[in-house]
Protein backbone atom coordinates (compact mmCIF):
# COMPACT_ATOMS: atom_id res chain seq x y z
CA UNK A 1 0.00 0.00 0.00
CA UNK A 2 1.23 3.27 -0.90
CA UNK A 3 2.34 5.54 2.84
CA UNK A 4 1.24 9.03 1.66
CA UNK A 5 4.11 10.95 4.07
CA UNK A 6 5.41 14.58 3.53
CA UNK A 7 8.47 15.12 5.11
CA UNK A 8 11.74 17.41 4.21
CA UNK A 9 9.60 19.86 2.53
CA UNK A 10 10.14 24.09 2.71
CA UNK A 11 6.34 24.16 3.55
CA UNK A 12 4.86 21.69 5.88
CA UNK A 13 1.39 19.99 5.34
CA UNK A 14 -1.08 19.55 7.78
CA UNK A 15 -1.54 16.35 9.37
CA UNK A 16 -5.35 16.49 8.32
CA UNK A 17 -4.44 17.01 4.99
CA UNK A 18 -1.74 13.94 4.96
CA UNK A 19 -4.44 11.67 6.93
CA UNK A 20 -7.25 12.62 4.21
CA UNK A 21 -5.63 12.26 1.84
CA UNK A 22 -4.33 8.70 2.60
CA UNK A 23 -7.84 7.59 3.27
CA UNK A 24 -8.51 8.44 -0.35
CA UNK A 25 -5.87 6.63 -1.83
CA UNK A 26 -6.95 3.62 0.71
CA UNK A 27 -10.60 3.74 -0.58
CA UNK A 28 -9.86 4.12 -4.44
CA UNK A 29 -8.16 0.84 -4.49
CA UNK A 30 -11.19 -0.58 -2.46
CA UNK A 31 -14.47 -1.98 -4.23
CA UNK A 32 -17.08 1.01 -4.71
CA UNK A 33 -20.66 1.11 -5.74
CA UNK A 34 -20.60 0.37 -9.16
CA UNK A 35 -16.91 -0.16 -9.66
CA UNK A 36 -14.50 -2.80 -8.53
CA UNK A 37 -11.22 -1.69 -7.42
CA UNK A 38 -9.11 -2.80 -10.15
CA UNK A 39 -11.34 -0.90 -12.57
CA UNK A 40 -11.87 2.20 -10.20
CA UNK A 41 -7.49 2.58 -10.47
CA UNK A 42 -7.77 1.70 -13.80
CA UNK A 43 -9.35 4.43 -14.44
CA UNK A 44 -7.41 6.71 -11.95
CA UNK A 45 -4.47 5.69 -14.48
CA UNK A 46 -6.21 6.79 -17.48
CA UNK A 47 -7.13 10.15 -15.96
CA UNK A 48 -3.02 10.54 -15.19
CA UNK A 49 -2.52 9.42 -19.19
CA UNK A 50 -4.88 11.52 -20.58
CA UNK A 51 -2.82 14.48 -19.63
CA UNK A 52 -0.35 13.15 -22.72
CA UNK A 53 -2.95 12.40 -25.64
CA UNK A 54 -3.01 14.03 -28.50
CA UNK A 55 -6.08 14.00 -29.42
CA UNK A 56 -7.14 15.46 -26.30
CA UNK A 57 -4.78 18.43 -27.25
CA UNK A 58 -5.42 18.65 -30.46
CA UNK A 59 -9.22 19.12 -29.50
CA UNK A 60 -8.52 21.66 -26.46
CA UNK A 61 -6.83 24.18 -29.21
CA UNK A 62 -9.74 23.19 -31.45
CA UNK A 63 -12.88 25.92 -31.42
CA UNK A 64 -15.08 22.81 -30.80
CA UNK A 65 -13.71 19.84 -29.32
CA UNK A 66 -16.29 17.71 -31.99
CA UNK A 67 -14.19 19.41 -34.90
CA UNK A 68 -11.56 17.10 -34.48
CA UNK A 69 -11.73 13.12 -34.75
CA UNK A 70 -9.32 10.78 -34.24
CA UNK A 71 -8.35 7.76 -31.24
CA UNK A 72 -7.37 8.51 -28.13
CA UNK A 73 -4.00 7.93 -26.86
CA UNK A 74 -4.85 5.25 -24.10
CA UNK A 75 -3.35 2.60 -21.63
CA UNK A 76 -5.96 0.23 -23.16
CA UNK A 77 -7.07 -1.13 -20.01
CA UNK A 78 -10.99 0.20 -20.58
CA UNK A 79 -13.43 0.00 -23.47
CA UNK A 80 -12.90 3.15 -25.86
CA UNK A 81 -16.33 4.11 -24.64
CA UNK A 82 -14.91 4.48 -20.98
CA UNK A 83 -12.12 6.29 -22.32
CA UNK A 84 -13.37 8.74 -24.09
CA UNK A 85 -15.10 10.26 -20.93
CA UNK A 86 -12.73 9.67 -18.99
CA UNK A 87 -10.07 12.04 -21.30
CA UNK A 88 -13.21 14.32 -21.60
CA UNK A 89 -13.60 14.71 -18.25
CA UNK A 90 -9.96 15.29 -17.00
CA UNK A 91 -8.53 17.47 -20.41
CA UNK A 92 -11.67 19.60 -21.06
CA UNK A 93 -14.25 19.70 -18.62
CA UNK A 94 -15.42 23.17 -19.24
CA UNK A 95 -16.85 22.29 -22.92
CA UNK A 96 -18.77 18.74 -21.87
CA UNK A 97 -22.29 18.92 -23.42
CA UNK A 98 -25.64 17.38 -22.56
CA UNK A 99 -25.15 16.04 -26.23
CA UNK A 100 -21.95 14.56 -25.41
CA UNK A 101 -23.57 12.93 -22.17
CA UNK A 102 -26.33 11.83 -24.36
CA UNK A 103 -24.53 10.41 -26.64
CA UNK A 104 -22.23 8.53 -24.61
CA UNK A 105 -25.94 7.26 -22.84
CA UNK A 106 -26.75 5.88 -26.34
CA UNK A 107 -23.64 3.51 -26.65
CA UNK A 108 -24.58 1.96 -23.59
CA UNK A 109 -22.72 3.91 -20.80
CA UNK A 110 -23.90 3.47 -17.44
CA UNK A 111 -24.96 6.31 -15.57
CA UNK A 112 -23.94 5.05 -12.03
CA UNK A 113 -20.60 4.06 -13.17
CA UNK A 114 -20.16 7.23 -14.84
CA UNK A 115 -21.09 9.42 -11.91
CA UNK A 116 -18.49 6.95 -9.83
CA UNK A 117 -15.66 7.90 -12.46
CA UNK A 118 -16.22 11.22 -12.01
CA UNK A 119 -15.31 10.68 -8.16
CA UNK A 120 -12.17 8.88 -8.97
CA UNK A 121 -11.19 11.25 -11.15
CA UNK A 122 -11.81 14.54 -8.90
CA UNK A 123 -10.14 13.13 -6.02
CA UNK A 124 -6.83 12.05 -7.89
CA UNK A 125 -7.01 15.07 -9.57
CA UNK A 126 -7.18 17.14 -6.31
CA UNK A 127 -4.34 15.00 -4.66
CA UNK A 128 -2.15 14.92 -8.03
CA UNK A 129 -2.46 18.76 -8.24
CA UNK A 130 -1.61 19.09 -4.52
CA UNK A 131 2.00 16.77 -5.07
CA UNK A 132 2.58 18.77 -8.34
CA UNK A 133 2.29 22.38 -6.10
CA UNK A 134 4.67 20.84 -4.06
CA UNK A 135 7.24 19.91 -6.46
CA UNK A 136 6.75 16.43 -6.16
CA UNK A 137 5.87 13.58 -8.56
CA UNK A 138 2.17 11.81 -8.20
CA UNK A 139 1.96 8.84 -5.82
CA UNK A 140 2.20 5.62 -7.10
CA UNK A 141 -0.64 4.24 -7.33
CA UNK A 142 -2.13 1.55 -4.78
CA UNK A 143 -2.53 -2.09 -5.35
CA UNK A 144 -6.18 -3.09 -6.14
CA UNK A 145 -8.15 -4.56 -3.28
CA UNK A 146 -10.56 -7.25 -3.72
CA UNK A 147 -14.03 -7.61 -3.15
CA UNK A 148 -17.92 -6.93 -4.81
CA UNK A 149 -19.39 -3.00 -5.35
CA UNK A 150 -22.31 -2.49 -3.76
CA UNK A 151 -24.47 -1.67 -6.18
CA UNK A 152 -26.50 0.62 -4.01
CA UNK A 153 -28.77 2.92 -5.86
CA UNK A 154 -30.50 5.92 -3.86
CA UNK A 155 -33.76 6.89 -4.75
CA UNK A 156 -32.35 8.95 -6.57
CA UNK A 157 -34.25 10.96 -9.87
CA UNK A 158 -33.47 13.32 -12.67
CA UNK A 159 -34.69 17.07 -12.35
CA UNK A 160 -31.63 19.07 -11.28
CA UNK A 161 -28.89 17.82 -13.96
CA UNK A 162 -28.27 15.78 -16.65
CA UNK A 163 -27.51 12.52 -14.65
CA UNK A 164 -29.85 11.35 -11.85
CA UNK A 165 -29.49 12.98 -7.99
CA UNK A 166 -30.86 12.23 -5.01
CA UNK A 167 -32.68 15.32 -3.33
CA UNK A 168 -32.51 15.74 0.40
CA UNK A 169 -35.79 15.74 1.08
CA UNK A 170 -35.88 12.15 -0.53
CA UNK A 171 -33.22 10.69 1.27
CA UNK A 172 -34.76 11.46 5.09
CA UNK A 173 -35.80 8.19 6.42
CA UNK A 174 -33.74 6.39 3.79
CA UNK A 175 -30.19 4.49 4.25
CA UNK A 176 -29.00 7.26 2.47
CA UNK A 177 -30.20 9.97 4.96
CA UNK A 178 -26.83 10.77 6.49
CA UNK A 179 -25.27 12.01 3.19
CA UNK A 180 -27.63 15.06 4.05
CA UNK A 181 -27.33 14.86 7.87
CA UNK A 182 -30.97 14.89 7.35
CA UNK A 183 -31.52 18.50 6.38
CA UNK A 184 -33.98 18.78 3.46
CA UNK A 185 -31.51 21.32 1.47
CA UNK A 186 -28.25 21.03 0.26
CA UNK A 187 -26.33 22.53 -2.07
CA UNK A 188 -26.21 21.28 -5.40
CA UNK A 189 -22.80 20.90 -6.00
CA UNK A 190 -23.22 18.56 -2.97
CA UNK A 191 -25.91 17.35 -5.10
CA UNK A 192 -24.16 16.33 -7.52
CA UNK A 193 -22.94 13.13 -7.51
CA UNK A 194 -25.52 11.67 -4.81
CA UNK A 195 -26.48 8.95 -7.69
CA UNK A 196 -23.39 7.51 -5.62
CA UNK A 197 -23.37 8.83 -2.18
CA UNK A 198 -20.04 7.05 -1.46
CA UNK A 199 -18.42 9.34 -4.13
CA UNK A 200 -19.93 12.51 -2.14
CA UNK A 201 -18.89 11.73 0.78
CA UNK A 202 -15.37 10.70 -0.70
CA UNK A 203 -14.55 13.79 -2.18
CA UNK A 204 -15.88 16.33 0.47
CA UNK A 205 -13.76 14.58 3.16
CA UNK A 206 -10.68 15.84 0.53
CA UNK A 207 -12.27 19.03 0.46
CA UNK A 208 -13.35 19.89 4.23
CA UNK A 209 -9.51 19.23 4.81
CA UNK A 210 -7.89 20.69 1.84
CA UNK A 211 -10.59 23.44 1.80
CA UNK A 212 -12.64 24.55 4.69
CA UNK A 213 -15.34 22.15 6.17
CA UNK A 214 -18.55 23.54 5.95
CA UNK A 215 -19.17 25.57 9.48
CA UNK A 216 -16.30 27.30 9.01
CA UNK A 217 -16.59 28.51 5.04
CA UNK A 218 -19.28 31.49 6.78
CA UNK A 219 -17.50 31.96 9.85
CA UNK A 220 -16.22 35.83 8.90
CA UNK A 221 -14.81 36.10 12.95
CA UNK A 222 -12.11 33.12 12.51
CA UNK A 223 -9.55 32.25 10.25
CA UNK A 224 -8.96 28.18 10.08
CA UNK A 225 -5.80 28.93 7.34
CA UNK A 226 -2.78 30.21 6.83
CA UNK A 227 -4.24 32.42 4.48
CA UNK A 228 -7.72 34.38 5.20
CA UNK A 229 -10.89 33.70 3.64
CA UNK A 230 -10.27 36.35 0.88
CA UNK A 231 -7.53 35.49 -0.01
CA UNK A 232 -8.93 31.39 0.04
CA UNK A 233 -11.74 32.35 -2.43
CA UNK A 234 -9.33 34.36 -4.65
CA UNK A 235 -7.09 31.54 -4.99
CA UNK A 236 -10.50 29.49 -5.76
CA UNK A 237 -11.70 32.10 -8.21
CA UNK A 238 -8.70 32.03 -10.15
CA UNK A 239 -8.66 28.47 -10.31
CA UNK A 240 -12.26 28.10 -11.53
CA UNK A 241 -11.91 30.99 -14.35
CA UNK A 242 -8.77 29.12 -15.77
CA UNK A 243 -10.23 25.90 -15.44
CA UNK A 244 -13.37 27.12 -16.78
CA UNK A 245 -15.63 25.97 -14.31
CA UNK A 246 -19.07 28.28 -14.51
CA UNK A 247 -20.29 26.86 -10.69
Amino acid sequence: MTEIVYQDLPWPVREDITAAQARTWEKLAQPGTWLSGAERLAIAAEARHAQDCQLCWERKDALSPEAVRGSHDTLSQLSALEVEQIHRIRTDPGRLSRAWFLGLLEAGMVEERYVETVGVIANVVAIDTFTKGLGLDPWPLPEAQPGEPTRHRPAATRNLAWVHTLAPRDAIGTLDEDLYAGRPTAAHIYQAMSLVPSAVKGFFDLVMNQYLPPWAMMDWDNEYRAINHAQIELVAGRVSALNQCVY
